[in-house]
């Protein structure tokens, strides 16, 4: 009706002058309001959804106002970190006034049409209303901007403590007219998760391709404990060396599945499927009997394997059985317990740092076997931690030995490991060694061991078997079917 307030006051000018015009520009408006016309009109997009609307009601409703008007809507994922570090040094209370600071934020850099909801502890929903311009460019610097303002340092006590944000963000663009709002909602936590995954704060879109990287990342979730009770999950083995006199000093045990249509798959392609169904404690011990199986092949056929290496994922340091399933492992199969090395990521120590797994390490130290800090070097390990298990090895991660001999920063950090493993009396085995120069490197510093693709791919039982049997000038195993020759 205001759309034709101009011709109806030219025509009411026309028919009876300036008395009528001014009559009719003022009278207008007052009776389309007290009709109720203003109510209902839009505010900027914003809908009669009541605050109390839960998500999936007014996420259907903008995908309805979005395909009836033509029009996009997006909805964005948010994940925070550091909420719990502030809980933990503040309290609990002090983490939800932090989480109000950052809602207010959100919603401080949103329209008054879009709308924001907590998911959980650490995660925000946030429903952008339908408009004509939410492309893709558009939404990046909306993520853009949503991480800056959350962001910003929160004052705790008169302390600044800082948090990340990662996003996840689903366009109505990349959907047909029957989505629902439970896909696109969800669809949203996929990119989210993909942008976790990374391993820095990001923003991830939402696509076709990756929906099916998740959806074949679910099919191994369906599938893995099949695979655990059929066998399929195999022990591939990489030897370490000696640096010095070139010796293979022992082996590291890696998990592989042989799935039935995809081949051989590595480990990071189904740990984070083993982990979400909570199957690493049942992996975990399968390969341990598969390592010290073939360890007692490998000494049946007289070939010098001194000890075989095996990762702890943080939730088998959890489990309170752990020393006495290894006990039962190594006791079955008359391995000598010192012959067993059991490697933690320097992640994983950081986050079991708690009574089990201190316990667990002892005991398993307690028992005689080894125990070495795996992935050193790139995380923030103190030394205290160094010094409250007994690790006897530090093995240096790859990121610091790859291109260590064009690189005299990463030669200087190398030094300062090694010696630092010197005055706790423990050895380093440098990780990932692919070239000679890197390899000199190590020599010249004074790592003891090496381990990586310059002297053996991993491979099956058989296939090091033929690897060592060669090496050491002895006949093949027999027992044993030799897939290939490891290089």
């Amino acid at each position: 009706m205001l759309a034709f307030l101009p011709a109806i006051s030219l025509a009411a000018y026309w028919g009876g002058g300036e008395v009528l015009l001014v009559f009719c520009a003022l009278l207008t408006p007052l009776v389309y309001a007290l009709t109720g016309g203003f109510g209902q009109m839009s505010d900027g997009g914003r809908t009669d959804l009541e605050d109390t609307a839960s998500v999936e009601e007014v996420a259907e409703d903008f995908l309805a106002m979005a395909l009836h008007n033509g029009q996009t809507t997006a909805c964005l994922q948010l994940r925070i970190s550091g909420l719990d570090a502030i809980s933990d040094a503040f309290g609990p209370t002090r983490a939800d006034e932090a989480r109000d600071v950052i809602e207010t934020r959100l919603t401080s850099a949103l329209r008054q049409s879009d709308h924001v909801f907590r998911s959980g502890d650490c995660q925000f929903t946030l429903l952008i209303a339908p408009g004509f311009r939410l492309k893709l460019d558009s939404l990046l610097d909306l993520a853009k901007r949503l991480r800056l303002a959350a962001e910003e340092p929160i004052s705790i006590n008169g302390v600044s403590q800082y948090v990340t944000v990662n996003i996840g963000i689903a366009s109505s663009l990349n959907f047909g007219r029957n989505v629902t709002a439970d896909i696109w909602l969800d669809s949203a936590i996929q990119a989210l998760t993909d942008a976790v995954e990374s391993g820095t704060p990001t923003t991830r879109v939402w696509s076709d391709k990756l929906s099916r990287r998740h959806k074949a990342r679910r099919d191994l979730q369906d599938d893995i404990a099949g695979a655990l009770d059929a066998g399929q999950i195999q022990a591939f083995f990489q030897p370490q060396v000696s640096v010095r006199t070139g010796d293979v000093t022992g082996m590291e045990a890696l998990a592989r599945w042989d799935h039935p249509t995809r081949g051989i798959l590595p480990a990071a392609a189904f740990l984070p499927a083993a982990m979400e169904t909570g199957q690493m404690v049942r992996l975990g011990q399968s390969v341990v009997i598969r390592a010290l199986n073939a360890l007692q092949t490998w000494d049946g056929a007289g070939l010098s394997v001194p000890t075989i290496s095996v990762n702890l994922s943080e939730a088998e340091l959890l489990d309170p059985d752990l020393p006495d399933h290894i006990a039962v492992a190594l006791d079955r199969s008359g391995v000598l317990a010192h012959r067993l090395v059991l490697e933690i990521s320097e992640t994983v120590l950081r986050g079991s740092n708690d009574d089990i797994s201190q316990r667990n390490l002892i005991a398993l130290s307690e028992i005689g076997c080894a125990i070495d800090l795996d992935n050193f070097g790139t995380g923030t390990c103190g030394v205290s931690q160094l010094q409250s298990v007994p690790f006897q090895r530090l093995k240096i991660d790859r990121q610091l030995v790859m291109g260590s001999d064009l690189s005299e920063d990463r030669q200087r950090i190398l030094s300062a490991i090694i010696g630092l493993a010197d005055r706790l009396e423990m050895q380093t085995v440098g990780c990932g060694v692919e070239t000679l120069g890197e390899h000199g490197v190590l020599r010249d510093l004074g790592c003891g061991h090496a381990q990586g693709f310059l002297f053996a791919e991993p491979g099956s039982a058989g296939d090091i078997g033929a690897w060592l049997a060669e090496r050491q000038g002895r006949e093949e195993p027999a027992n044993g079917v030799r897939l290939r020759r490891v290089k």
